[in-house]
């Protein structure tokens, strides 16, 4: 048999499961109202992208434009400015005189160096010497 105990207890379990079924409507309905904002910034960020984008295509746009623009003074300026070509000639016509290639010495045949000369007389080289000397910057002989 049914005690009065446990319709109690059963009373407390169903109020239990009605506040936590109130609790998870209000959640679900607050959740909803979100997704709505969501969805709605995702829509107002969609057409801010595009907005952007046909921007920055217009800027490339104008870009090529000017680039263009410039190119063409550029080649018209350096049309104005440049001498007529000059025909070239055969290298093998007639009376062109022909270069002969250049050639090395034989071996054995080296024009010997010119002589190193210093650019100081003996007496301005000792001058210098002692002047560096005096001053602490004396020069190391490695040869």
């Amino acid at each position: 048999m049914v005690t009065l105990e446990q319709i109690k207890l059963l009373e407390s379990k169903i109020a239990r499961a009605i506040d936590f079924l109130g609790r998870v409507t209000e959640e679900n309905t607050r959740l909803k109202k979100r997704n709505d904002e969501l969805e709605q910034t995702i829509a107002r960020l969609k057409e801010e992208k595009n907005k952007v984008e046909a921007g920055i295509i217009s800027a490339l746009g104008r870009l090529n434009q000017f680039e263009d623009a410039i190119e063409r003074s550029l080649s018209s300026e350096m049309n104005r400015t440049k001498p007529p070509p000059i025909p070239a000639k055969d290298p093998f016509e007639a009376g062109t005189p022909v270069q002969e290639p250049v050639r090395p010495y034989p071996p054995g045949q080296m024009p010997a160096p010119p002589p190193v000369s210093s650019a100081y007389t003996v007496e301005e080289e000792e001058e210098l010497e002692e002047e560096a000397e005096d001053s602490g910057e004396a020069e190391l002989d490695i040869f």
